[in-house]
């Protein structure tokens, strides 16, 4: 009997000794996150910040977008009220028309006609695409823009320093020229793959409209031949 009781206590050891082998890895890791589960979350929430290609530094999408929406209430708050006033008389054109007279001041038409419903509608199939179409409306009203204040841009500047520029040249404020870096910042984010939702894209969409109005104010004062 005794050896058949050894062999039986070895196997159950070695049972044990499987099962211990088992769970000590979940079990340490386990362990350690509740030991150091401050710290850890800590790095989650720096990790948050993601390096894209193209030099931009992307947090979070609804951070980026709410510093947008702060950007545009300055914006509008920092009119002056005859300027304001008559950004509000401004009579409302259709997109043609706002092709039409771009192209009368030897400027490049817009894609969209400067109404972002257009990409409002880009952005019920694909966000990420109509975010990526937003900026380079955005970059070619920039363009517009330079040339209607005879800036020398080159065709293959890039939009940073032709936002750089225009802020040199008294074209934009600087409470713009944050707003515009914030908007590229969050397109470029969309370009190199960030995840973004419908809604998210919308909000964007809608918040760029401060920059399309005072766009089309320029049109009709700031641009004359």
């Amino acid at each position: 009997m005794e050896p058949t009781q050894s062999a039986d206590h070895y196997s159950l050891l070695k049972i044990i000794l499987d099962f211990m082998g088992t769970v000590a890895w979940p079990l340490t890791v386990l362990i350690i996150v509740f030991i150091y589960r401050e710290s850890i979350l800590r790095l989650i929430n720096r990790a948050k910040k993601v390096d894209l290609p193209g030099g931009f530094t992307v947090e979070t999408m609804d951070e980026e977008i709410k510093q947008a929406k702060d950007l545009a209430v300055e914006i509008k708050t920092e009119r002056k009220p005859l300027r304001q006033e008559f950004i509000n008389k401004v009579p409302k054109k259709s997109e043609s028309e706002l092709n039409k007279r771009m192209i009368e001041l030897g400027l490049t038409p817009s894609p969209s006609g400067l109404d972002l419903n257009y990409y409002k509608i880009i952005a019920d199939a694909d966000p990420r695409l109509a975010l990526i179409g937003l900026r380079s409306d955005f970059e070619l009203m920039l363009r517009n823009l330079a040339k209607g204040f005879k800036i020398q841009v080159d065709s293959k500047e890039p939009v940073s320093k032709i936002i750089s520029k225009l802020f040199e040249k008294g074209a934009i404020t600087s409470k713009q020229y944050e707003f515009i870096t914030t908007i590229f910042k969050i397109s470029n984010s969309a370009a190199h793959g960030a995840s973004i939702s419908k809604e998210q894209a919308y909000e964007v969409l809608d918040v760029g409209r401060v920059l399309i109005d005072d766009y089309i104010a320029w049109l009709d004062w700031g641009f004359s031949k």
